[in-house]
């Protein structure tokens, strides 16, 4: 809407420069109107703001959050493929990290959000609650495990989907790695 805005300002703006300069011409002969500069119009265009992608504003508050963005995107990319959908099996679960409901309202009453069930806060409520299930447990991969199941599980105890889930991402990039030593 700015856009278009901004175009036909600049085209209005021309053509009264272009009707001007023609009638400029015409009254060359007259000696007070022959001292008179021609309006000069600047020949760039103002680029629009666009709105930040999903993916920005999850960037945005990863950082707040201190939470790394490439887990993030990852989750988002094995929960839902970046849409915000409802689950289609049954489950309250919903938005682009699928939180479900009873994990959505407490978070969203703890972290004083406004304005319901929106994207955004779906996706406000999943980053801070996997930096709650973090601090918690003290790993990304046992947060991740948690906040898809409920709470942490050694992987032995591990169904064949939560093993399929769970090897989609590197942990090695989020969690350091303990030397042990013999």
């Amino acid at each position: 809407m700015k856009y278009s805005s901004n175009v036909i300002a600049v085209i209005s703006l021309l053509s009264i420069s272009l009707i001007a300069s023609s009638f400029l011409d015409k009254q060359s002969n007259n000696k007070y109107t022959s001292q008179i500069e021609p309006i000069r119009i600047v020949d760039t265009l103002v680029k629009p703001i666009l709105p930040k992608t999903i993916l920005e504003i999850a960037d945005s508050m990863c950082n707040e959050a201190g939470v790394p963005y490439g887990l993030i995107y990852e989750i988002g990319k094995n929960e839902s493929n970046w849409t915000y959908i409802k689950n289609t099996n049954g489950g309250s679960d919903f938005g682009d990290l699928q939180v479900i409901d009873q994990t959505y309202w407490y978070w969203y009453k703890k972290l004083n959000l406004k304005g319901g069930k929106t994207r955004k806060n779906y996706l406000k409520v999943g980053i801070y609650y996997l930096k709650y299930l973090h601090n918690k447990y003290g790993s990304w991969k046992k947060a991740r495990f948690a906040y898809g199941r409920g709470h942490w599980r050694e992987p032995y105890t591990w169904t064949p989907l939560e093993k399929k889930f769970m090897r989609k991402i590197d942990f090695t990039k989020y969690d350091k790695t303990e030397l042990v030593i013999d």
